[in-house]
């Protein structure tokens, strides 16, 4: 009998400053959108894990929320999954955007990780683009580690991609399988994601508020699931809360005559058939909370802690 290839199976974190693509690189690798995607920063608010598998084993992807200073209770949350995140993986990949110079985030980022005692890749993000600032980050990372790259041991590696374009991202993978440990899957092979339902569908709906409202009010919303009730066989009720922080607002997400929440909620409601595979009543009603953003309670019934 022939012996079975071993496989190879580990966990590995995505993370760098907001916008420098990370949901987009998840997304891509998989073949199948599991992260919502927008160039408003902090678009991802949640770990959420991508599973590849193929012949070679299984890659666990956590796509993490970007680093930043925390101004409130929520980017407190956002900052502790990130570490969480780092704290239980077994590769990093630090994904950087070559179009824009580092920054104070990139410094979070670095100092965070850069004594990770496992492989780190730098992801040299945007190739396809005009990557003008791709040595600054690789100069960064020389003096973090006080030496030059081609000093460090085979366990830090750099690798031009771009994320949207898919360029190298085959070649990230099978460097990712080459450090990963021999051992047993983490997951049933035809599962892509763990990600909750209701969190999946709350940010399905959130995307799409990012892609209408885009720099009005995107920091001041949240989305929950209050209800998913069977309908029939084939009709599931959905009804989604809207938070805001002030009056003000409301009228904004709402629209003239209802227009934007109607927009919103045909875009998100196509999605999510797509993605249950069942018709859809979705009913969206939007709400004021002041200070949600500092709310214990209100961060918990979010996915928050």
């Amino acid at each position: 009998m022939a012996k079975e290839k071993t496989k190879r199976c580990g966990i590995v974190s995505i993370v760098g400053r907001p916008n420098s693509g990370k949901s987009t690189l998840l997304n891509n690798i998989l073949g199948e959108k599991v992260a919502i995607v927008s160039d408003i920063p902090q678009t991802t608010r949640y770990q959420i894990r991508g599973i590849l598998n193929d012949d070679r084993g299984q890659i666990i992807f956590i796509d993490t929320p970007g680093m930043h200073r925390p101004r409130n209770r929520l980017g407190v949350c956002l900052v502790r999954q990130i570490e969480q995140a780092i704290q239980g993986c077994d590769l990093i990949v630090h994904l950087v955007d070559t179009t824009k110079p580092p920054g104070d985030e990139e410094s979070l980022v670095i100092d965070r990780i850069k004594d990770f005692s496992g492989p780190i890749i730098l992801g040299l993000n945007k190739i396809d683009l005009r990557p003008v600032f791709l040595n600054a980050y690789i100069e960064i990372w020389e003096k973090a580690k006080a030496k030059k790259v081609e000093e460090m041991t085979d366990s830090f590696i750099l690798i031009p991609i771009s994320a949207l374009k898919g360029i190298n991202l085959n070649e990230l993978t099978a460097i990712i399988f080459k450090f990963l440990p021999e051992g047993p899957l983490l997951y049933p092979q035809d599962i892509i994601s763990d990600f909750p339902q209701r969190l999946a569908l709350a940010d399905i709906i959130r995307e799409k508020l990012f892609y209408l409202m885009r720099q009005e009010i995107p920091h001041s919303l949240a989305v929950y699931i209050e209800e998913i009730q069977p309908r029939s066989n084939n009709l599931i009720y959905i009804r989604a809360i809207i938070l805001i922080e002030r009056d003000s607002q409301k009228s904004i997400v709402i629209g003239k005559d209802g227009r934007i929440l109607k927009e919103i909620g045909e875009l998100a409601r196509l999605e999510i058939e797509t993605l249950l595979e069942k018709k859809i009543f979705l009913e969206t009603h939007v709400k004021v909370k002041p200070g949600w953003q500092q709310d214990p309670l209100i961060l918990r019934q979010l996915g928050y802690g």
